[in-house]
């Protein structure tokens, strides 16, 4: 190669027997992984600079010690018994598939290991290279992420216990209801149970959602107002429901309230603003608002409410949860009444709070 060294002087230099040495001492000393060489009685007589730095022991305090040295005092007996079996059948492959690996340094700590063993023959003898990789790091990572998942489990289980148990509630709302002849206690009874409802909703939504922590608010609401539609018989072709819900996710403590507010003021629609099979549209819309708050309208064009029933202090059980909610919410609601009526309530986010 006119200008440079030809590619096979190259090779050939490589593979002289000095510089192969001086090539492979290199490697052994700079690799980033501990390096022991045993021999066929289970003596070190080889180790790199990493393996003092991880095990703790200086080169000369290594040479000549058994292997078993390196690991916890429970498994010595046993690694004696394997060594022996490798050695009469040695093959490159990892030590212990399968296992937790624990090696011990000289001031007695042990940290988590993987061993990869590979036999070399050497003027007659069998020598084991064992390359030695300290997996602290990688063992916490996977125990976090076990415990992530178990954690994920266990809070997913909850949510669909609370679910059941809050619709075995509502069953047992459902029943004195069908017995019941005084319609105020039959309306009390399936008002409550839409209540209910609603609650299990938003548990069975985080049941089935991969983010435990909130829930699409969008798909939420189609739920629950689909729900209460079949409830009080609200057919397309008499009331059409619309939805305008994008990209919200809200956390447990919000998505019950909003729930409960969507709840008592849908159903009020649905049971006051129609009358005689009037038809009629409900529009409900979250709207996320620049400040991080969020808007929730609930708009009907019925009949309208009496203003009266919205002021400070309203009679009606409904209007009043409304109202507490809101306050729960730390919002500001406004009532329209013109054209039907709208309900319009801004809020944050509620933020967990520890209740203990």
């Amino acid at each position: 190669m006119q200008g440079g060294v030809p590619v096979d002087d190259v090779i050939r230099a490589m593979s002289s027997p000095g510089v192969a040495a001086s090539l492979f001492e290199r490697l052994f000393e700079s690799a980033p992984d501990a390096i022991i060489v045993v021999d066929d009685r289970g003596r070190i007589i080889r180790v790199n600079r990493q393996t003092e730095l991880l095990f703790g022991y200086s080169r000369e305090e290594s040479l000549g010690m058994p292997v078993e040295g390196l690991l916890p005092e429970r498994f010595r007996d046993n690694h004696v018994h394997h060594r022996r079996s490798f050695t009469g059948a040695p093959r490159n492959r990892p030590m212990g598939v399968g296992l937790e690996l624990y090696a011990r340094r000289k001031n007695g700590s042990e940290f988590p290991v993987d061993i990869l063993l590979s036999p070399q023959e050497a003027n007659g003898s069998m020598l084991t290279l064992a390359v030695v990789r300290d997996v602290t790091e990688r063992r916490m990572a996977e125990m976090r992420s076990r415990e992530v998942f178990r954690t994920q489990t266990l809070i997913k289980e909850i949510h669909h216990r609370v679910k059941n148990t809050l619709q075995v509630i509502s069953s047992m709302l459902y029943l004195p209801s069908r017995e019941a002849h005084d319609p105020q206690t039959v309306r009390i009874l399936e008002e409550s149970r839409s209540r209910v409802r609603s609650i299990a909703l938003v548990h069975e939504r985080l049941y089935q959602s991969k983010d435990l922590e909130k829930i699409d608010f969008a798909e939420y609401v189609r739920d629950l107002t689909t729900e209460l539609m079949r409830t009080y018989g609200a057919g397309p072709d008499e009331v059409t429901l619309t939805t305008r819900i994008d990209g919200v996710f809200l956390g447990i403590e919000t998505a019950i309230a909003c729930g409960l507010i969507i709840n008592e003021l849908v159903t009020n629609s649905l049971k006051h603003a129609f009358p005689g099979g009037r038809k009629g549209e409900v529009s409900i819309q979250v709207t996320q608002l620049p400040d991080h708050t969020y808007e929730l309208t609930v708009s009907d064009n019925g009949i309208g409410v009496d203003p009266d029933r919205t002021k400070h202090a309203p009679t009606s059980l409904g209007l009043r949860l409304v109202g507490d909610l809101t306050l729960q919410l730390e919002g500001n609601m406004e009532v329209l009444t013109d054209h039907g009526t709208t309900t319009r309530i801004t809020f944050a986010e509620l933020q967990y709070r520890d209740r203990t």
